[in-house]
């Protein structure tokens, strides 16, 4: 386990860092899709990235676009404008009624994956690509 800070360059001297100590690692699960996208260099700087997994969380366009490309394997997609608007939401409420949100909210996530599993609820890179934020 190595901290990236979600930092792309962090990211692969992290996961250089675990390459010392378990050359051996055939899955990675990152915090982000730009660390991802580091450990991937660092895998294929030491001719590994066929031989690993690697799953993500964000769902940017470009992390959307690492799954198309075969970098990341998987990522669990979420959705911040409908965060966003969400607490907006929720502060206009207040600010009208006095009424605190309480309790947890889901504003969902998709896993999209280039290869969707059987069994796994997934859903394709073109699916992904229509409803990634940060740039397509």
């Amino acid at each position: 386990m190595a901290d990236s800070f979600g930092d792309r360059a962090k990211g692969q001297t992290a996961m250089e860092n675990c390459l010392q100590k378990a050359p051996d690692v055939n899955l990675v699960y990152t915090i982000n899709e730009p660390a991802a996208a580091g450990a991937y260099n660092a895998l294929k700087k030491a001719g590994k990235e066929k031989n690993v997994v690697i799953v993500s969380v964000d769902g940017g366009c470009q992390g959307i676009k690492d799954v198309g490309a075969g970098v990341i394997a998987a990522t669990s997609q979420q959705y911040p404008l409908k965060m966003a608007a969400m607490g907006v939401e929720a502060g206009v409420e207040y600010a009208k009624t006095g009424k605190k949100p309480s309790g947890y909210t889901d504003t969902g996530v998709t896993l999209i994956a280039a290869k969707p599993m059987p069994g796994v609820d997934s859903k394709d890179v073109k699916t992904g690509t229509e409803l990634c934020w940060g740039g397509k």
